[in-house]
């Protein structure tokens, strides 16, 4: 049997018998022969230089394949950066690699990665490749943040913000991140009983900024949870050493009091806390309703107080009147005449006898009956 076997221009076919390799088969028409056994061809691309052959590097040692490929070992602490035609065109893991050679350049350099840290002019290019997310880890930074870089969980070093590269393969990467702006903690919905015994929820916001990344991640395993904590803590031993009349009348002063306390401590886990402060006081509906009274009680008696200090100004405020009248008869005549004359306005017809001295001696008795009955009237 006559098989017709057409090699392209740009490929060199791999000629097998019975899995044994023979020849190689250049571009061109070829006519094989299978008499016994099988045969096979197994075709290479100056399209794809890289060859995939399972027995490649068996056939690099053979004479009539030697010349026709270029090959490459690649260390297990190596890898092989490809360039085609000084353009990056993917990464070589460790083991054996050969490519075809072709009039198009190829170049394979090899790096070291003992650094792990990828440090390559081009990194770019390489860390954008296809293929390359297998070979490197890449670790990002947001702005306001830090991470922790561990080689086989061991620490290793505080990165900056900012995009980090890592060769895959030879150790173990892994990073965490910490968000160092400032964040807050809420404390809510506590059940908590004051000095003088009347029991109250208390919600408490707190602020705070990771100070020491490194020791908040290595201290404890939440930072976050063991502030919450401290910060429950004080909250309760704050609210019970104080009555309600004063946590009421002061509440500034509890914030204040829970972030001294705390400071110290804070820093040592590796975060500042900033401040703290009492959001919600919530009383009881019975304890609202008799809260509510005693305010209104206050209230009314404020009200009364004042009533009863404007009565005791305008009483004086007469009594003094009265001192001047009497001890000064012009001032007198002078506050009948207008008197009178007050009285004289409201008039709407007036009938004279006994003359103008007649008159006037009228108006000053209407006008001492007017100032009489002014003085009986009772002041609210």
């Amino acid at each position: 049997m006559i098989r017709r076997i057409v090699i392209a221009k740009h490929e060199l076919g791999f000629f097998y018998r019975d899995g044994e390799f023979i020849r190689v088969l250049r571009p061109g028409i070829h006519w094989l022969f299978q008499l016994l056994g099988s045969f096979e061809v197994r075709r290479v691309s100056e399209l794809s230089p890289r060859i995939e052959l399972p027995d490649i590097e068996v056939l690099a040692r053979d004479p009539k394949v030697a010349g026709l490929i270029q090959t490459y070992r690649i260390k297990d602490t190596e890898r092989g950066l490809v360039f085609k035609e000084d353009n990056f065109a993917g990464i070589l893991g460790s083991g054996f690699h050969a490519f075809l050679r072709t009039p198009i350049a190829h170049k394979v350099e090899v790096v070291d990665i003992q650094d792990l840290e990828v440090t390559h002019p081009l990194r770019s290019a390489i860390v954008r490749g296809h293929g390359s997310g297998q070979f490197i880890t890449m670790v990002e930074v947001p702005d306001g943040h830090r991470s922790i870089l561990y080689v086989d969980n061991v620490r290793e070093r505080l990165l900056e913000p900012g995009r980090y590269f890592f060769w895959n393969g030879i150790k173990h990467v892994t990073f965490q991140t910490v968000d160092i702006r400032e964040q807050s903690l809420e404390i809510q919905g506590q059940e908590l009983m004051t000095q003088d015994k009347v029991s109250l929820r208390i919600n408490l916001s707190a602020r705070f900024a990771v100070s020491d990344p490194d020791r908040a991640q290595s201290t404890q395993s939440s930072f976050k949870d063991a502030l919450y904590r401290d910060l429950q803590l004080a909250l309760r031993d704050e609210i019970s050493g104080r009555t309600l009349d004063d946590l009421l009348a002061r509440k500034e002063d509890v914030g204040k009091a829970i972030a001294a306390r705390l400071t110290e401590g804070c820093l040592s886990m590796g975060v500042s806390l900033l401040g703290a402060g009492l959001k919600d006081i919530i009383l009881p509906g019975e304890m609202r309703t008799i809260l509510n009274q005693v305010i209104e009680a206050e209230k009314r008696a404020q009200a009364n107080m004042i009533a009863r200090r404007e009565e005791t100004a305008a009483t004086r405020n007469l009594m003094n009147t009265a001192k001047l009248l009497e001890n000064n008869p012009i001032l007198m005549h002078l506050k009948e005449l207008e008197t009178t004359e007050r009285i004289a306005e409201k008039i709407g017809s007036l009938s004279v006898y006994g003359g103008l001295d007649g008159l006037l001696e009228a108006l000053r008795t209407v006008s001492r009956q007017a100032s009489s009955e002014n003085a009986k009237e009772p002041k609210l």
